[in-house]
């Protein structure tokens, strides 16, 4: 605006001036709150989060989207959550909420080689202090073969006891 005698413009400007510099300064840091950014797929080694002053909920919810996976959110408390990694899908997820009763399964996926990604979470309600759970069917599989093969031993070691013979050493019996 054009200056005037007496300065009325002037003051208009100035007043104006005050005005934006007070709405965008008061806006720009409520813009950045909420805001959730992810890279990555659900065959992704390694996925790149960035959130801030987001509600777990909601990041949660977004990773859900991105990665592909069924989510359930029935928490009473809902942290806000500023954060900025990069890291597996599984580790990201299971890292987000350690103070949640979080449950999650994992599963061997053929889109996604030699890795498992994430099919189901569950935030669930009373989880203060709780530590993440994260049951994998790969490892529930390996547990399961694990006890298998010890009870196959014990099984071959009773035959070999019963003939006389000493049990087989490292589960391997010896050949002469």
């Amino acid at each position: 605006l054009g200056r005037r005698s007496g300065g009325r413009y002037l003051c208009l400007e100035w007043a104006v001036g005050v005005g934006l510099g007070a709405t965008v300064f008061l806006t720009v840091p409520s813009a950045l709150a909420g805001e959730i950014q992810i890279d990555g797929s659900a065959c992704a080694s390694a996925v790149h989060l960035m959130a801030h002053d987001a509600p777990l909920s909601d990041v949660l919810k977004r990773l859900a989207k991105a990665l592909d996976f069924q989510f359930s959110f029935n928490s009473k408390s809902n942290p806000l959550v500023s954060i900025d990694v990069v890291r597996p899908p599984i580790d990201l997820v299971a890292g987000l909420a350690p103070l949640e009763n979080v449950s999650m399964t994992q599963m061997r996926d053929p889109r996604c080689p030699q890795r498992e990604r994430i099919v189901n979470l569950w935030v669930l309600p009373s989880g203060q202090g709780r530590p993440t759970r994260v049951v994998s069917a790969l490892q529930q599989a390996q547990r399961a073969q694990g006890e298998q093969s010890r009870k196959e031993q014990e099984g071959i070691d009773l035959v070999l006891r019963s003939h006389g013979f000493p049990p087989a050493k490292g589960g391997q019996t010896e050949s002469k």
